[in-house]
């Protein structure tokens, strides 16, 4: 069974900050995000605690510096949640691996762009 939003162990407040972070962190770099997904133990109702994990997809059509990314964005989501443990993964369609895909695999998407 597909995990609602409604269900993920975060607040009205921590999802709508979520938002805000991205927005204010992408414009200040001059970057298009396309998806926002939180996956791991905040998409299961039944755990306690743990960090929250995040996979930000942003337009591949950008050079991007994905690591001063990360760093706008923590700054950004600490203005606006407060300060929590933040797991970030940023895909610019760019990377290999199976991680991103992953995590959109068993994510819960909070927002979409596109």
């Amino acid at each position: 069974m597909a995990t609602a939003i409604s269900d993920l162990r975060l607040s009205p407040h921590e999802r709508d900050g979520i938002r805000r972070g991205v927005d204010s962190a992408c414009a200040a770099t001059g970057i298009r995000w396309r998806r926002i997904v939180v996956f791991g133990s905040r998409t299961d109702p039944a755990c306690r605690g743990g960090d929250i994990d995040l996979l930000v997809e942003i337009d591949p059509n950008h050079d991007v510096d994905c690591e001063r990314l990360k760093r706008r964005l923590r700054l950004a989501l600490e203005d606006e949640i407060g300060e929590q443990r933040v797991d970030l993964v940023i895909d610019d369609g760019m990377q290999s691996g199976p991680f991103p895909s992953l995590a959109r695999g068993r994510g819960v998407e909070l927002w979409s762009n596109t």
